[in-house]
């Protein structure tokens, strides 16, 4: 079909999975729930739900595989719809991950309306299903508060859960400090943070480059006094790229590679075309400092 130059479309995987249905492939729930990932992370999340309703035997993972793969393509009413489908009999798997996959699929979209769902889901897990939240459960309230720009609702949270919070959880809500600018809540948090890891660069740097974010240059400069004076080192930031199964490793102005003259004479030749072609660099100064 596809060397006559025709493309295949939902038609076409409709009438082979029906074909499917005299073969074996149906009974193997690892390689049912193979397929069903597999078309999930293709985007092609209908043929996924085909895969799965063949499927005779269904676990938990082909449940939750399903689940997150309409979360992934951003289909949360159909997510939903298979999750109230979810037998009875697979309740205790939903604590580990189903649970989770719902409130955070409501979390990603992350406006007004969601987070009221993502909330309703919680509740019904704890009052319904009567299921002890793990922090794992309340990491994605913070994050679904966080993404929604409810940072007090977000902190409120992290205040009264009834383990101590760890650095997923305080790291998420810092972060939603910066992209909202809470200087003060970030303070706060980055506290907590150095209690739990005081050799960590991350938070300070983090917290530094939310005081540039906002213009305050003394405070980003305060901090950065501080690491010093602690023996805090910022890791270099690196980018990689996989060429042929050998992965290679850069930081800035790195002259250690091998083909580093090649490397920058391409690099050379690029700009000189991006100038030709009337592109103008702009360089801002919060992008230099965090450089520094």
């Amino acid at each position: 079909m596809r060397l006559a130059g025709v493309e295949p479309n939902h038609i076409t995987f409709v009438t082979l999975l029906s074909g499917c249905a005299e073969f074996p492939l149906k009974d193997d729930v690892m390689v049912g729930t193979a397929l069903v990932e597999m078309y999930a992370k293709g985007e092609r999340v209908e043929v996924a739900k085909l895969v799965f309703d063949l499927m005779k035997v269904k676990n938990s993972v082909s449940w939750n595989t399903m689940i997150g793969g309409y979360i992934k393509n951003r289909e949360y009413e159909k997510a939903v719809e298979v999750f109230d489908e979810m037998p009875e009999r697979d309740m205790k798997e939903r604590t580990l991950v189903s649970w989770n996959s719902i409130i955070v699929g409501f979390a990603v979209n992350g406006h007004a309306g969601l987070v009221d769902e993502g909330l309703h889901y919680f509740d019904i897990m704890k009052r319904v299903y009567r299921i002890s939240p793990r922090i794992e459960h309340f990491g994605c309230i913070v994050d679904l508060y966080s993404r929604a720009g409810k940072l007090k609702e977000a902190w409120n949270v992290v205040q009264n859960m009834p383990m101590k919070p760890n650095e997923v959880v305080l790291g998420s809500l810092l972060a939603a400090c910066r992209n909202h600018g809470d200087i003060n809540l970030a303070e706060r948090i980055v506290k907590n943070l150095v209690a739990l890891d005081p050799g960590s660069d991350s938070n300070y740097v983090l917290l530094s480059n939310i005081y540039a974010a906002v213009g305050r240059w003394e405070g980003a400069s305060k901090v950065r006094r501080r690491m010093k004076a602690l023996g805090i080192l910022k890791k270099p930031g690196f980018s990689s790229i996989e060429i042929d199964g050998c992965v290679h490793e850069f930081v800035a102005s790195d002259k250690s590679h091998m083909e580093k003259d090649c490397i920058y004479a391409t690099l050379e030749l690029l700009a000189f075309d991006l100038v030709s072609s009337g592109y103008a660099p702009g360089i801002v100064a919060g992008q230099l400092y965090e450089s520094d």
